[in-house]
């Protein structure tokens, strides 16, 4: 069992060094970022940080996904957007700030930590490693900015194709992820994130698999044609 998780955090690791924001940063830093990280599992449905909070340091998804849902504005709202293996989040305590959210385990989930005093210490002394966190922040300005985006889409089928594309790591996202081929996302989950209802999300994936655009079973999505669905999306 040792051997396996140790192989298991292995391969997380060289996911995180080679997706998301750290694989575009200077190898000097994404070294001393893998150097730094620390691996704990999580079983689906556990939370893994928690809004309001000041400490902890930066996490990531090795494998699995997880779900980032709001601690501001109307409390359980639900999902905002979810998190695939190469995702990273929590800067804001590191700008001496709170978290601004929950995220939960959507599946099992190998998740990276690197401390705050230990990047702060890092920072201090390589001040132009700033512009490297920078990356990480803009990110999730862009998925946050991204979900807003897309649930200001007045129609309804167009809003759950860009839902979809986004929570498969097909949109709102500067850098690759590992995309997973198939992805959790219930029918509640889409409903609580498109603000429709749970029959007209029904409709509207019933139409979707019936055009072979996307397969869904026992909770879970795969995108098989991201074309097709990006040209639904996008269509004014």
């Amino acid at each position: 069992m040792d051997r396996a998780m140790t192989l298991r955090h292995q391969s997380a690791l060289a996911t995180i060094a080679s997706h998301g924001w750290l694989a575009a940063c200077s190898a000097d830093f994404r070294d001393w970022m893998i150097a730094n990280l620390s691996w704990r599992d999580f079983s689906a449905g556990s939370g893994i940080s928690h809004g309001g909070d000041d400490e902890g340091g930066l996490f990531c998804v090795g494998e699995g996904q997880i779900a980032f849902v709001a601690s501001i504005g109307s409390p359980g709202a639900g999902m905002g957007y979810n998190g695939l293996p190469g995702s990273w989040w929590g800067h804001a305590p590191l700008l001496g700030g709170q978290r601004v959210g929950s995220v939960v385990a959507s599946t099992d989930v190998v998740c990276g930590n690197v401390r705050q005093s230990a990047l702060r210490a890092r920072l201090a002394g390589h001040p132009g490693d700033w512009e490297a966190v920078s990356r990480g922040i803009a990110e999730l300005f862009v998925m946050s900015a991204g979900a807003h985006a897309d649930l200001l889409i007045a129609d309804s089928r167009r809003r759950v194709a860009a839902t979809l594309l986004r929570m498969g790591g097909k949109r709102h996202r500067l850098y690759r992820l590992a995309v997973p081929a198939t992805f959790v996302c219930s029918q509640d989950t889409l409903a609580s994130a498109t603000a429709l209802s749970r029959n007209t999300i029904g409709k509207i994936l019933r139409d979707l698999v019936a055009e072979k655009l996307i397969e869904t079973i026992y909770g879970r999505v795969t995108i098989l044609n991201v074309d097709q669905l990006k040209v639904i999306a996008n269509n004014d």
